[in-house]
């Protein structure tokens, strides 16, 4: 008690030598000192519940509940402004009494002095002028081979006119391959591009830097470009010594754009007749035959559906197959992805006979909703920002909380009746409170404010898509390169921010370009990707000059990666010739037709079908897993389509055709290629030791079914 009021007192006292010192603000410097040194942090003193029983705001969002924690609880033993260096805020900083993280800072960091200069004025509170954004210098560039370093300044704007230079205490931080100290000196190890992420207070910015070391015998070698994809891919791969892989053969591509863009294997036939057309342009008329297939609209309504949340547990039994019927019709009309987020956003009626309002039996709060539409639509998370501004973003509460607040007015009724087909509606005048201030949020989306509307989801939407919004073409771009590509140029892909660039930015500007010059749909987008010369790279680079960059990032090789549940399921069926029968559904359904999302089907839950319970794309597991071996191995399910008499193999031993021919159509039928000449030996000679001929035939297309071949896309 006799603490507080000293500190007080000196608060209040005027004092000639104090009006000699520097001004430090507490809400400027001080929580500023404390962020540079870490005790802020969610793993320190920043973390909800504190650490020791002092507890400040994660990285100083709360100055008020900072000040009172410094200042007042206690009995004011944290700060001693008659002696600051005996404050404990700076002996355990400094590490002269017992602390759990250590010492800190020494006495001659700025920190120390900040913080002491602070104590030594009074400890008082103030109310300096807003911090309005944070500038880095230099922001971007290509450093000097010769010195992999650049110096970083970091310059505060505040909301009076007045800016000042805050290197010393802003947080600095980067990823491989290069490092930043605490002064902002960005040092790289090797060739690569980085991002260096500055904090200063609660407003963040970043700069970009790329370093070669030149390597005299480089030379660059690249197929030539096809389109416009190509030109940006291999411009990139050239400016960081990056050789790409030759262009896939045709059994490869061939097999990779059934899989990528129709979601199931090209029957034997058509393996064939492909690899034997001799037409120089077989390649873009392959895609545009896919393009217009039924399956494409199954297959990417199946993407949508997944991150759409879709399934009987989300909606209702009928509710999910007339949203799944409503997302097959929209990609098969080619819908502007516009036009669909727009459709969902503003969805309204009953969700059985207008299924975009589905969108609201899934995201059934404000909240919910506005994560939900960042997520999808803007590539954006913030979730984080629910609790606390975003940590590695200029993403506030504030924002977060504005962005539900346009769905605030949305309800829903009839499903306390046991109804399934609830409506949606909207209720005027109803808002959400910002738990921080407690009074109702005004809509705001990252700054936009919306103009007055009966409905707020219209004014939304019509940010959402417009051409000035920076995210959305960008987002979906990106999505649908992730799918045909296996990884995003942002990665992952609904992860957007400073710290996270695009590996490629003129790649991903390109492609969002032409997203929004073909009326953002999703077929132009497609064919654009499909024909590029960097979608039909082999998926085996070349070796790299030791110079490189690290070529993970940079599309230099087809990413081989694992079929999901439902392709494995239909490739099975395609290759057997036995389709499956899924309960309830007709007889030739295939999997990738499945409206639902937790499918009662052992095969399908083996491989990771996701129950659709998550917005993101991380829901399906890569990762091969023994229960996946074990059913390729000896599901009954799958012995019974080998063994089947009305199966594939079964019409082949029928045929009258030698061996050779029906080893060729085996191949064809899993492999869309034919065997080599050792393949063929092989399998002559199993056939010729086999007990009788279809016994070994059956063991050639079990083994088939079971190759890192058939499962993976490559």
């Amino acid at each position: 008690m006799f603490r507080t009021l000293a500190v007080v007192a000196c608060a209040l006292a005027p004092d000639a030598a104090r009006a000699t010192e520097p001004d430090v603000s507490f809400r400027t410097d001080v929580i500023a000192a404390l962020s540079h040194a870490g005790c802020n942090s969610g793993a320190c003193h920043g973390s909800p519940q504190g650490k020791n029983g002092f507890r400040l705001s994660l990285r100083g969002e709360n100055p008020d509940l900072d000040f009172a924690s410094l200042v007042k609880e206690n009995g004011g033993r944290r700060v001693n402004p008659q002696q600051p260096d005996e404050s404990l805020v700076l002996q355990k900083g400094a590490g002269r009494v017992s602390h759990g993280g250590g010492q800190l800072f020494g006495r001659d960091a700025l920190t120390y002095r900040t913080i002491k200069k602070w104590i030594a004025v009074g400890a008082r509170d103030d109310k300096p002028s807003p911090l309005v954004r944070l500038e880095v210098s230099p922001a971007s560039g290509k450093l000097d081979p010769t010195k992999p370093t650049a110096k970083l300044s970091a310059t505060a704007h505040f909301a009076d006119g007045t800016k000042r230079d805050v290197t010393a205490l802003t947080v600095f931080t980067t990823s491989e391959p290069a490092k930043v100290d605490a002064s902002g000196t960005v040092t790289f190890a090797r060739t690569g591009e980085a991002t260096v992420l500055a904090r200063f207070l609660t407003s963040f910015s970043s700069a970009r830097f790329a370093f070669v070391t030149p390597d005299p015998a480089f030379a660059f070698r690249a197929p030539a470009a096809n389109n416009f994809i190509d030109s940006a891919v291999f411009a990139k791969q050239k400016e960081l010594q990056l050789l790409p892989a030759a262009v896939c053969s045709d059994e490869v591509f061939v097999r990779r754009a059934f899989l990528d863009t129709i979601g199931t294997l090209p029957t034997p036939e058509e393996a064939a007749s492909f690899l034997d057309s001799k037409e120089p342009n077989k390649r873009a008329k392959l895609i545009d035959a896919l393009l217009e297939r039924e399956e494409f609209a199954h297959f990417w309504a199946l993407k949508w559906a997944d991150v759409l949340r879709g399934s009987a547990t989300t909606i209702s039994e009928r509710g999910v197959h007339s949203f799944h019927r409503y997302l097959v019709r929209s990609v098969a009309s080619d819908k502007p992805v516009s036009q669909l987020a727009r459709e969902l956003v503003t969805g309204t009626g009953n969700a059985l006979h207008k299924p975009a309002a589905n969108f609201y039996r899934v995201a059934r709060t404000p909240e919910d909703a506005a994560e939900a539409a960042a997520q999808l639509f803007l590539g954006v998370r913030v979730q984080c920002a629910k609790c606390h501004g975003h940590p590695f973003e200029n993403i506030s509460q504030a924002d977060y909380y504005g962005l539900a607040a346009f769905f605030a007015r949305v309800q829903l009724k009839g499903a306390q009746f046991g109804s399934d087909d609830e409506i949606v509606y909207t209720q005027p005048n109803r808002e959400l409170n910002n738990p921080v201030t407690r009074r109702p949020q005004p809509p705001a989306a990252f700054g936009w404010v919306p103009p007055a509307s009966d409905d707020r989801r219209d004014a939304l939407a019509d940010w959402l898509t417009s051409a000035n919004n920076k995210f959305f073409a960008r987002a979906v771009s990106n999505r649908v390169w992730f799918h045909l590509m296996g990884k995003g140029i942002v990665d992952p892909v609904d992860d957007f921010r400073d710290t996270n660039p695009p590996s490629n930015p003129e790649l991903l500007n390109a492609l969002a370009e032409h997203f929004a010059k073909g009326g953002y749909r999703t077929k132009p987008l497609v064919r654009a990707i499909l024909n590029s010369h960097a979608y039909q790279l082999s998926s085996e680079a070349p070796a790299q000059s030791k110079f490189a960059a690290d070529p993970e990032r940079y599309f230099v090789k087809a990413i081989v990666r694992m079929l999901t549940a439902e392709q494995i399921l239909d490739a099975v069926s395609s290759a057997t010739g036995v389709p499956e029968q899924f309960k309830g559904y007709p007889a030739g359904t295939r999997a990738i037709e499945l409206p639902e999302g937790g499918v009662n089907h052992p095969f399908l839950t083996a491989f990771s079908k996701p129950v659709r319970d998550v917005i993101c794309e991380c829901a399906r597991e890569e990762d091969p897993a023994l229960p996946q071996v074990l059913h390729l191995l000896n599901n009954a399910g799958l012995l019974a389509k080998v063994d089947s008499d009305k199966g594939r193999l079964a019409a082949l031993l029928k045929s009258g055709k030698d061996d050779v021919w029906v080893t060729e159509r085996l191949y064809l039928a899993a492999l869309s290629r034919r065997p080599t000449a050792r393949e063929r030996e092989l399998v002559a000679k199993h056939i010729a030791s086999a007990k009788d001929r279809a016994a070994g035939f059956r063991d050639v297309q079990h083994a088939l079914l079971n190759l890192n071949e058939f499962l993976l896309r490559h």
